[in-house]
């Protein structure tokens, strides 16, 4: 007999996703009589998922990813406060009859950050807060009064993941933003109030990728060539199946969001070994 509950992954693609055998680890190592469940879901979908998703009780939340981020927003009844300014939701959950919207993107990411890159962030990104949990500290060298704001990042893409990594990123640093849709990469500057860095077009993304210290791959392609990257840059790319750094995201988002829907905390050491033994076709 099967689990009484589920928590949902919508999007689409979604059938190379981590996420379940991290999630179903969790929810086994604490005894939780639930789920993880992928749903694929086009834009056409998306309205009756919802539906679904708000009509059927044993449905306590979902994961949400590309491309639903943004969109999914209008099926909510509430939004947490940082969702609400980022403008994207990966994480939904059900009180009572209600739905509301979280992201937990940015607290993953910045958890990533620091467990992943410490010594390159060192001195260029300083005591900025965690959205949920307090203050997240970088290391930074022994000397007085270190300044922030010394790192300028290119970010390649400007959908919900992109709107989570600048937030993630504010106001520390140069952020620009590199999109083939440039309206869309405006409305994000727009909605996050950058003014150090701005949108980029397509066309001028090796310069740019050439002028930062720090490149983002916020895309399901393969940017940026890497024969574009110096020795001196880092990439950090959000694809868990593709660098240590986007799985490291994929974890710390995904316990952050166990704890929303279960209110227990999250089982890390459980979560990663179970991804670290996943199988990692690129």
């Amino acid at each position: 007999m099967g689990a009484v509950n589920s928590i949902l992954l919508l999007g689409d693609p979604i059938s190379r996703s981590l996420s379940p055998v991290m999630q179903n680890a969790a929810f086994k190592a604490l005894g939780i009589d639930c789920e993880y469940v992928l749903r694929e879901v086009s834009p056409a979908e998306l309205a009756r998922a919802m539906a679904a998703l708000r009509s059927d009780e044993r449905i306590l939340g979902a994961n949400v990813t590309i491309p639903h981020k943004e969109s999914v927003i209008a099926f909510l009844d509430d939004l947490d406060p940082l969702a609400a300014r980022i403008g994207a939701v990966n994480t939904i959950s059900r009180r009572g009859g209600r739905l509301k919207g979280w992201n937990t993107d940015v607290e993953g990411f910045r958890r990533a950050l620091a467990e992943q890159l410490p010594s390159f962030l060192a001195g260029k990104l300083e005591d900025f807060p965690s959205p949920a949990r307090g203050v997240q500290t970088f290391p930074s060298p022994a000397r007085g009064g270190g300044q922030g704001g010394g790192l300028r990042v290119a970010i390649i893409g400007a959908g919900g993941a992109a709107r989570a990594v600048a937030a993630a990123l504010q106001p520390a640093a140069e952020i620009w933003v590199i999109a083939r849709n440039l309206d869309q990469a405006r409305r994000l500057c727009r909605d996050l109030e950058i003014t150090r860095g701005g949108p980029v077009e397509m066309d001028q993304m090796q310069h740019t990728v050439a002028r930062a210290q720090f490149v983002v791959n916020a895309t399901p392609a393969d940017l940026p060539p890497p024969a574009w990257l110096r020795g001196d840059q880092r990439l950090f790319d959000l694809r868990s199946r593709r660098s240590p750094e986007g799985r490291a995201m994929l974890l710390h988002q995904g316990a952050a969001s166990f704890e929303i829907w279960t209110g227990r905390k999250a089982p890390l050491q459980v979560m990663r070994a179970a991804l670290d033994g996943a199988s990692v076709p690129a």
